[in-house]
């Protein structure tokens, strides 16, 4: 059988050969390739640890240092350093068992410094080689991904299975959640681009786009190198290093509890009382509802309904029906005043109103109301 690494070397000093022709044409002087390293093969800046795998360390500044971690964030008994960043590059798109990871970065916490190590994958064979050159992905005690839940990690999870290979981290954090819950509704698109954009005020300059991946990939298998590879393995280095400045900026925002322009409040401050964070969940939904978020007006009655709170919740309701017709506030107020107040004739006069404002209904919702109004009728008779 051939040596599969003799033949991709042929292929990648053939296309060097070609390169250094275009260069001496255009009167660029070729760059030095010493024999045997990853320079000879086009992989300039990495170092090769394996028969076909090769890897690059980049340092960056953490942008967690000195920070306190909130607890909504990071599960209690680790700490930043159990965190690992991480986003992959693959053959495919849609999953499946012909779908190989080739490119991984892996992104740790390490003091003022964000450490990001990348193994990349020179050929299929080299696949066990490169999963086992990666002890990262079985220390980890949180993963850290955007999407990475429901593409990257079941991906690398099958992987890790068809080589007969274990990986069970702990646990698996997707920043793509939380981009939904506080941005979606002012973004719309929440696609880690649009992110960097618009929350993180990050710009890619030359780029690829993630569907043009696995095609780069496959070019340079077959030619020995494509003259785009150094993008995708700078596009998966900056998805990690985006993935770390995400998550400080959230554990900023549910940790010291910032609101940044654009965040959907509504959202954040239901999430928050759910969690037990009342105090600041019910902050956040009167701020957003005088902002005139109607959903955190509900959201922020209902609460203080099931707190026993009844006065405020009605204070809440009264505001909603007062900015326009409001069903949900209508029948809310006439249950408070049929059931807390007990007055029926209070509770009668809402209902009515609901009635009047002509709002398209269910018919379910129609019958409910007509069932209520009566049983208002009755009981305001009876107090006559």
């Amino acid at each position: 059988m051939p040596d599969p690494l003799a033949a991709r070397l042929r292929l990648l000093r053939g296309a060097l050969q070609r390169r250094a022709g275009e260069d001496q044409e255009e009167g660029r002087e070729p760059e030095p390739a010493a024999a045997g390293t990853a320079v000879e093969t086009g992989l300039r800046g990495w170092e090769r640890v394996g028969e076909l795998t090769y890897r690059r360390v980049s340092s960056f500044e953490n942008p967690l240092a000195g920070e306190e971690i909130s607890e909504h964030l990071l599960p209690r008994g680790l700490s930043a350093g159990d965190l690992l960043f991480f986003d992959t590059e693959t053959t495919g798109l849609s999953g499946g068992a012909g779908t190989l990871v080739f490119l991984i970065a892996l992104g740790r916490l390490a003091g003022e410094r964000l450490e990001v190590e990348q193994l990349f994958l020179a050929d299929y064979p080299g696949e066990l080689e490169f999963l086992r050159l990666s002890p990262a992905l079985q220390s980890a005690g949180q993963f850290v991904s955007y999407n990475g839940r429901t593409f990257d990690a079941p991906i690398l999870a099958g992987r890790f299975t068809m080589n007969r290979l274990s990986l069970e981290p702990r646990g698996h954090s997707d920043l793509l959640y939380w981009a939904r819950r506080l941005w979606k509704r002012a973004l719309g698109d929440c696609s880690l681009g649009s992110i960097e954009r618009e929350v993180l005020g990050v710009e890619r300059g030359q780029d690829v786009a993630g569907f043009e991946v696995p095609g780069i990939y496959l070019e340079y298998l077959r030619r020995g190198w494509s003259p785009r590879l150094p993008l995708v393995w700078e596009h998966n280095l900056q998805d990690v290093r985006s993935l770390a400045s995400l998550y400080a900026r959230l554990n900023r925002v549910l940790g010291r509890g910032e609101a940044l322009e654009r965040t959907d409040l509504a959202s954040l401050g239901s999430w928050l009382l759910a969690a037990g964070g009342a105090e600041r969940g019910r902050e956040l939904l009167r701020q957003s509802f005088a902002g005139g978020d109607e959903r955190a007006g509900r959201a922020l009655g209902l609460h203080l309904k099931r707190a026993g709170r009844w006065e405020e919740a009605a204070e809440v309701w009264r505001a909603l029906a007062a900015r326009r017709p409001s069903l949900f506030a209508a029948v809310e107020l006439a249950k408070h005043a049929e059931h807390r107040l007990r007055d029926p004739h209070q509770a009668l006069a809402w209902v009515q109103s609901a009635q009047a404002w002509g709002l398209p209904l269910a018919a379910r919702t129609r019958r409910e109301l007509d069932s209520r109004r009566a049983r208002l009728e009755r009981k305001a008779q009876a107090r006559k």
